[in-house]
């Protein structure tokens, strides 16, 4: 196991479901995979497209404009993808947090089941891609 992971990088889709549509609900990124994003016709409501390879800059500009935001990155499974991104966040003075289980909720085979059970019967809002 990764000796960079701890519970608190990362937030359940329960508490983040809860905080999306309030004052401080965390700003969402989606980090998935240029290949991963562009196949799936969805993403989270709200979220920005990101990718891992323009988030220093990202971070830059984000941090002149707001340094306190809280940020949420997300991949497909919550794995490396989005934990990679939330650490790098956080090295720039961010609070930022990585999605358990991504934007499907876990991959069967790899994540503990019940935990992909917990993850999935929270279902967050997603949007087709290009409407708001």
């Amino acid at each position: 196991m990764d000796t960079r992971i701890n519970a608190s990088l990362f937030i359940s889709p329960h508490e983040l479901g809860n905080r999306l549509g309030h004052v401080d609900a965390p700003l969402l990124l989606d980090v998935r995979p240029p290949a991963r994003f562009d196949a799936s016709p969805q993403m989270l409501v709200g979220a920005l497209r990101c990718s891992a390879d323009d988030l220093p800059a990202f971070a830059a500009a984000l941090l002149a404009a707001n340094s306190a935001q809280e940020i949420v990155t997300y991949c497909v499974y919550g794995h490396h993808v989005s934990m990679d991104a939330a650490l790098l966040l956080r090295s720039a003075g961010f609070n930022a947090r990585a999605l358990a289980g991504g934007f499907e909720g876990g991959e069967e085979e790899v994540d503990n089941m019940q935990n992909i059970a917990e993850w999935r019967r929270t279902q967050l809002p997603k949007i087709a891609k290009g409407k708001s």
